[in-house]
Parts: C-alpha cells; sequence; structure tokens
C-alpha cells in the first residue's frame, strides 16, 4: 500500500501494529499517534479514508469526530462501525450500556454528507455488535484544494516538517517526538522549541 497512514492514540498498538506489517505484509506504512479530537492531517490530504470500529467507543462525540474525518478526506469516507439504528433491541441495550457511538448515521445525515452506501454487514463476530458499511462521498462542490503536504501542528494547524527526530512547526516553534519511527503527534507532547533549528 503506497503512501498509506494510520494513527492510534497507543503507540505500544502502533507499534505492534508496524512490526506485524513489515514482517507480515512487507508495508512500512505511515503510522503516528493521534487522537480524534484534532487529526494531524491537513484537510483533503488522504484519498480514501476508513475506520474500522473506531468511532464506536467515543459515544457522544459522533459530530466532532464525523467532521475530523470528513475534513481530512479528500474522495471517500468508509465507516466500519457498530450501527445501532440497525441493531437488534438486545444490541442497542448493550451499546448504550456500553457508552458506544450510536447516532453515526443519523449525524452523518444531519451534517449533510452524501451517504452513498449503508448496509448491516451478513457476518460479525458478535452479533449484539453488528457492524455495517457506510460510505460518504465527498461532494465535488466541496472545497478539495491540493495540498502537498500530510502533517499539521493539531494545535495551530500550521504545516509540520520532519526532522527525523522531530517533527517541527516553524511558524510557531512546537515540535513533537518521534519515538522509533512513530511520530507522536498529540497535543499533550507539544514541546516548545524556539532553538530547534
Amino acid at each position: 500500500m503506497k503512501n498509506s497512514y494510520g494513527f492510534d492514540i497507543s503507540w505500544s498498538r502502533l507499534k505492534v501494529g508496524m512490526d506485524f506489517m513489515k514482517e507480515n505484509i512487507k508495508d512500512n506504512p505511515n503510522f503516528f499517534v493521534a487522537d480524534f479530537s484534532s487529526i494531524p492531517l491537513c484537510d483533503n490530504s488522504i484519498d480514501v479514508v476508513y475506520t474500522s470500529h473506531s468511532i464506536e467507543p467515543n459515544g457522544g462525540n459522533e459530530k466532532h469526530i464525523l467532521e475530523e474525518l470528513y475534513r481530512i478526506t479528500k474522495n471517500y469516507l468508509v465507516l466500519f462501525e457498530p450501527d445501532y439504528e440497525l441493531a437488534s433491541d438486545e444490541a442497542k441495550i448493550r451499546m448504550e450500556n456500553h457508552g458506544y457511538a450510536i447516532h453515526i448515521a443519523s449525524t452523518a445525515k444531519m451534517l449533510g454528507y452524501n451517504i452513498i452506501k449503508r448496509k448491516l454487514l451478513e457476518y460479525s463476530t458478535n452479533p449484539l455488535n453488528p457492524t455495517s458499511v457506510i460510505v460518504i462521498e465527498k461532494s465535488s462542490s466541496d472545497d478539495k484544494k491540493e495540498n502537498d503536504n500530510i502533517f499539521q501542528c493539531p494545535i495551530t494547524k500550521t504545516k509540520l516538517i520532519d526532522y527525523g527526530e522531530v517533527y517541527f512547526a516553524p511558524q510557531s516553534h512546537i515540535m513533537y517526538p518521534v519515538i522509533r519511527d512513530i511520530p507522536c503527534l498529540l497535543k499533550t507532547q507539544a514541546i516548545f522549541g524556539f532553538k530547534y533549528l
């Protein structure tokens, strides 16, 4: 997979995933530590963005998460998430008790996103956690200005430059550490580096 990117809030999960990819798939994806509240990617920077049960544990934050995912999407946003609205009554109760995101499709509709496909998958490892695929096409009328930069500072939204040991935002002098080839791009990991360059 050329130019693939992936993020998680856990550095350890990313390290395990990176090692697995290198050993089994012979790919070296661009993994980075981040969270949904401020994804450190530029607008329209990723052709196809997808999730796999990532929004699930973030009940109540559907709107903000979808807005962030849509912002970084250039063409398609593909969500593989539990579908409360298509679930059985028993599954709905379980999702509510676990604090799952239960308004994903309806929030996407409320935001005016173009849902071109929504289907409950025929097979699920847990019938009480049924997964559907929701495909959102980013409208051609949306501003899709080409972006030659991928990463941006999650605080200032300005360009980040890769210096190997850190990602550095020259306009704000904020830098983020890189640990074993994994950039840590969380707001809480920002370091001021006025004299870095």
